[in-house]
Order: C-alpha cells, then structure tokens, then sequence
C-alpha cells in the first residue's frame, strides 16, 4: 500500500483536532445541563480528555509545519447543539456513545493506514483509542437499560415478519398539522397587520412554507441521522464482543 502524502497526513490529524474539539463542547454542555453531580464529574472528565487529545492533535500540526486551526462555530454546528440539547440528556448520551465507538475504530484504522508512518503518534492513537473505548462503555452505564421502545424495536429488526409501516404515517400527520398551524398563524398575523393586502400576505405565506419545510427537514434528517449513529454503535460493539469473546 502507497504512503499518504503529506497533504493526506495533514486532513486526518485537522480531522482528528476538529473531531476532538467538536467532542468537548458536547460534553461541556451536557455537564452544563446534568443536575446529577456524579454524571456531571464524569463528563467534565471526558471533556478534559478530548480536549488533551485535541491539544495533542495540534501539537502534531505544529511539528508538521501548519497553522494552529480555529474551530468556528458555525450555524450547522449551531443547530447540531440545539438539537442534541432538545433530545434529552439520555438520548443525546446514547449519541455520543456512538461517536465515541466510531473514534475508536477511526483511531485503530489510522494506525495501520492513514498515520502508519507517523510513528510519534502510533502510542498516542493506541492509547486514545483505549481512552475512547472506555468513554463508550461509561456513556453506555450512564444511559442506563434500554426503554421499552428500544427492546420492541430490537424485536421488529429481528422478526421481520412484523409489519412496521405505520411510523410515517404519524410522521406525515405531525408535519402538515404543524406546517399548516404554523403558516396559518403567519399570514392571519400579516393580514391583520398590512389590512389584507395581497401581495404581503402571499410573501408571508411562501416564506412561512419555506421555513417550515426547511426546519422540519433538518429536524427529521439529525434525527435519523442520530438512530442510525446509533444502530451503528450497537452492531460495532456486537460485533467486537463476538471477536473478543467468541465463545460466550
């Protein structure tokens, strides 16, 4: 297998930084938000490691001659916190156990691929890869046992002969209640304001559809997205457990 080129080098280690950074903050907030003290002390902990490996990540930018990055908080990044915040600590822990897996497994790859010949980095991607590992398994303690929801659709997955066609049914009826609600409440506002004058009561009309059309879209995307996060981390750990230990 070719060597990466520098260039190749220098994207994983800023994707690493980023990923790190991005880390943090999540973990920042949640503790933020956590009223249990001993939960709160432990994702302050894992705040603090991601933002060691990310101090490590520019510390290896620097050896290769690159600029130190700034992370800007983007309005993407802005609506990713908003809606992890609007999941529920629960879920948005379940979250973040999943990235944490997909880190380990990254980190682990990397040795042997990406940053094969950075070998001032191979015990740092050894050992955060471990420390990510262990993340996983404290955020999979904190979410506590599976809710009800989860053990049925475990079941669904398993027994396919069960019918499961019935959830975009609610979906679809949530979202035109809520659009036609949302739009209607618009123009009525603007049509009493501007004394039914037409063109201003279309224009309102439009743009309240656009911007419920949009918000319900990347409301239903970061959620999928998120389950299917998820999912993945789940399989990924079966997986590992069935390598580990094929005998049980």
């Amino acid at each position: 297998m070719a060597e990466p080129s520098k260039k190749e080098t220098v994207e994983v280690v800023l994707k690493n930084w980023r990923a790190e950074v991005e880390t943090a903050r999540v973990y920042r907030d949640l503790a933020e938000r956590e009223s249990d003290e001993k939960r709160k002390a432990i994702l302050i902990r894992m705040a603090e490691a991601e933002e060691r490996h990310a101090q490590r990540w520019e510390q290896k930018l620097g050896d290769m001659g690159q600029p130190i990055p700034t992370l800007t908080d983007t309005f993407w990044t802005r609506l990713q916190r908003r809606f992890t915040r609007s999941l529920g600590t629960d879920i948005a822990i379940r979250r973040m156990e999943a990235a944490e897996e997909k880190h380990e497994r990254e980190f682990s790859a990397q040795r042997d691929r990406a940053l094969a010949g950075e070998q001032d980095v191979q015990e740092f991607l050894r050992t955060s890869a471990l420390e990510e590992k262990a993340h996983a398994r404290a955020l999979n303690a904190m979410a506590g046992p599976a809710n009800p929801k989860t053990v049925l659709d475990t079941i669904l997955k398993r027994e396919r002969w069960h019918g499961r066609g019935g959830s975009w049914v609610a979906d679809a009826i949530y979202g035109v209640n809520d659009g036609l609600g949302a739009v209607f409440g618009i123009v009525s506002g603007v049509a009493g304001a501007t004394n039914n004058q037409q063109h201003y009561v279309l224009i309102s009309g439009l743009a309240g559809m656009l911007a419920s059309a949009l918000s319900m879209g990347a409301g239903a995307y970061l959620a999928v997205k998120s389950e299917g996060e998820v999912y993945e981390a789940e399989i990924a750990r079966e997986k590992a457990e069935v390598e580990e230990n094929p005998e049980e």
